[in-house]
């Protein structure tokens, strides 16, 4: 048995893609703790311009919890998580966790003072991580990980897709860990490229 295209599939991408770029613009931000942290939501700025020296989260930290983030990772993943996902923001680190049943995947950006100590921090986290793999084209330096975890370094900020608390696959259809956090990556760096 052969199966035709789903042409309203293709028809409908141009404009579910405009809707919900759209509520990455117009969506604020809430959502736990990453491979650390706690706190509630600041600021308005995109990545470039997050403040690592206020007293709260970027709103481009902020993105990665809510609205259009949330919305297309539903989509993308074929499940949505059992709660909405609640932030937390301690020691420059928003993070939150999506609870899925049975599965969690945490997603967490530290915000740095200035490029260059983000592009230090994202070489530790390189250096300690044990084998990776280069991610070419996200953000301006990426890897992932052995258990399939990807980091990726923007401007002052770091921001890791932590699975490794996912199955080897996950999602309807089912992805592979790597493929999970890259296209969660590749979301969350659409979103702040929409704000730069």
């Amino acid at each position: 048995m052969t199966t035709r295209p789903n042409r309203w599939r293709y028809a409908a991408a141009p404009l579910l893609l405009a809707l919900t770029a759209a509520g990455c613009a117009s969506s604020p931000a809430a959502g736990p703790g990453p491979r650390s942290a706690a706190a509630p939501p600041a600021s308005t700025a995109p990545a470039a311009a997050a403040s690592a020296s206020g007293d709260g989260p970027s709103a481009a930290s902020r993105m990665v919890c809510t609205g259009y983030v949330l919305q297309q990772l539903a989509g993308a993943l074929g499940t949505e998580p059992l709660t909405p996902p609640s932030a937390t923001w301690a020691q420059h680190l928003y993070s939150c966790t999506y609870a899925y049943t049975d599965a969690s995947m945490l997603v967490s950006v530290k915000e740095l003072a200035d490029p260059a100590t983000a592009a230090a921090h994202f070489d530790g986290l390189r250096g300690s991580a044990g084998p990776v793999t280069t991610v070419n084209g996200l953000g301006e330096a990426a890897f992932t990980e052995a258990d399939g975890s990807t980091v990726v370094r923007k401007d002052n900020t770091v921001l890791v897709v932590d699975v490794s608390r996912l199955p080897e696959r996950f999602g309807t259809p089912p992805r592979t860990r790597p493929g999970v956090s890259v296209m969660v990556a590749t979301t969350i760096m659409t979103c702040w490229k929409e704000h730069a």
